[in-house]
C-alpha cells in the first residue's frame, strides 16, 4: 500500500485535500436545517471514492490509458445518444441515467474522455505543426459530443469542451490563419446558436446578465441573491453557519451552482482569496505536469485539463459574482455531485500518474 501511495504527488495532493475541506465545510453549512442536511456526508463518500479512483489511476501507466482512449470515446458517444433516448428527465433536461437509485451524468465523464482521445490522436503526430485535416478532425471530435450535450440541453457542460478545442491545437503549433479561422468559426457558431439553437430561457439568462435589475424576482433572482450574499461577507465573513442569505434560504441552489456564494458570505474577502489561491496552486501544479510529461500526448492532456479546471473556476465564480451569465457550471470540490466529482478525480489521477513517472524515469 505504501508503494501505491508514493505515486501521489504530495504538493498536488495537499492542495486537493485543502480544497476538499473547504468544500465540505461549505456544503455542511449550505445544507444545515434543510432537507439536504446530509449532503456533506454524501459528498464525503463521493470524495473518498474519488480519492480511491485517483490512487488507482496514479499507479497506472498513462500510456496504457491513452491506448484505450478511442474505444472509450466511442462508448462515451453511445452514452450521450442513449441518455437522450432513455435518460431521466429532471427540471426539463434529459442528462442522467439512473443506476441503482443513483443518477449518473455521462457528459461529465465525456469531456475528459474527449480530451484524452484528442490528446492521444494529435500527440501521436509530428510535433512541428498541425495541418488542415488534423485541425478539422480535432474540431469534429470535440464538436460532435458538444452538440449531443447541447441537445440535452446543457449549455454550460457543452462549453466545458472548449478548452480542448483551443489549447491543444495551439500547443501543436497552429498557424495564425487557423487561429483567425477558429475565432470566426466560433463567432459564427455563437450567432447561429443565438438564432437557432438556444432555448428562450438561455437567451433570457444572457439578457438578465446584461441587465440584472430587469427581473429581480424571476430569472434574475438567483444572481441577485448571490451578489447580496457575497457583499454581506465583507472582509472576514459572517462566520461559519452564520450567513443570513444562506441560513434563511434566500440563496438558491446553494449546494451546487452557488456553493461558492456560501463560502464568500461566511469567510469574506480573505476567505475568497484563500480559495482562489488554492485553485491557483492546483492549476500551477497541473501545468508543471504538462512540462514534465514524457510524451506529447501526456503534455496535451495536462494542458487541456488545466484549461477545463480554469474554465469551471472562471465561469462559476464569475457567475456567482454576477460578472458572467448563469451557465450552471459546477465548481470542483465545492459543488455537490457524484458524476462531476468522480470525473474530476479521474483526470487528477491521470495527472498524478504523469507526475510520478516523470520522477521515476
Amino acid at each position: 500500500m505504501k508503494d501505491r501511495v508514493r505515486a501521489l504527488d504530495s504538493r498536488l495532493l495537499g492542495v486537493i485535500l485543502a480544497l476538499m475541506a473547504l468544500g465540505t465545510l461549505t456544503l455542511y453549512s449550505a445544507g444545515r436545517n434543510t432537507p439536504q442536511a446530509t449532503i456533506w456526508l454524501k459528498q464525503t463518500v463521493w470524495n473518498l471514492m474519488g480519492l480511491a479512483l485517483m490512487l488507482l489511476l496514479a499507479n497506472t501507466n498513462p500510456r496504457r490509458v491513452l491506448r484505450y482512449s478511442f474505444p472509450a470515446y466511442l462508448l462515451g458517444l453511445a452514452a450521450l445518444v442513449a441518455v437522450l433516448v432513455v435518460g431521466k428527465k429532471i427540471g426539463g433536461a434529459t442528462r442522467w441515467f439512473v443506476v441503482a437509485g443513483q443518477t449518473f451524468q455521462p457528459s461529465e465523464l465525456m469531456k475528459w474522455v474527449t480530451l484524452l482521445y484528442v490528446s492521444q490522436r494529435l500527440g501521436s503526430r509530428p510535433a512541428d505543426s498541425i495541418g488542415r485535416l488534423e485541425l478539422l478532425g480535432a474540431v469534429g471530435l470535440v464538436a460532435f459530443p458538444m452538440l449531443l450535450v447541447q441537445r440535452q440541453p446543457d449549455l454550460g457542460m457543452a462549453l466545458s469542451f472548449l478548452p480542448i478545442l483551443l489549447i491543444i491545437p495551439l500547443m501543436k503549433g497552429l498557424r495564425m490563419r487557423w487561429v483567425v479561422a477558429l475565432i470566426l468559426l466560433v463567432s459564427l457558431g455563437g450567432f447561429g446558436a443565438w438564432k437557432f439553437a438556444l432555448k428562450p430561457y438561455q437567451k433570457q439568462r444572457v439578457m438578465i446578465f446584461l441587465d440584472p435589475s430587469s427581473d429581480l424576482q424571476g430569472k434574475g433572482y438567483q444572481v441577485n441573491q448571490s451578489r447580496i450574499a457575497i457583499g454581506a461577507g465583507g472582509l472576514i465573513g459572517k462566520g461559519f453557519t452564520s450567513g443570513s442569505q444562506t441560513q434563511l434560504n434566500f440563496l438558491p441552489v446553494k449546494t451546487t451552482d452557488f456553493a461558492f456564494s456560501v463560502w464568500a458570505e461566511e469567510r469574506g474577502f480573505l476567505g475568497v482569496l484563500l480559495a482562489l489561491g488554492l485553485f491557483g496552486l492546483l492549476l500551477s501544479r497541473i501545468l508543471d505536469a504538462a512540462k514534465a510529461a514524457h510524451t506529447t500526448a501526456e503534455a496535451y492532456f495536462c494542458a487541456g485539463a488545466s484549461g477545463i479546471f480554469a474554465l469551471h473556476l472562471l465561469v462559476n465564480v464569475g457567475m456567482v459574482a454576477g460578472a458572467l451569465p448563469n451557465k450552471g457550471m459546477v465548481l470542483p470540490f465545492f459543488s455537490a455531485g457524484g458524476s462531476s466529482t468522480l470525473s474530476f478525480f479521474l483526470a487528477l489521477g491521470l495527472i498524478m500518474g504523469i507526475l510520478y513517472r516523470s520522477k521515476v524515469k
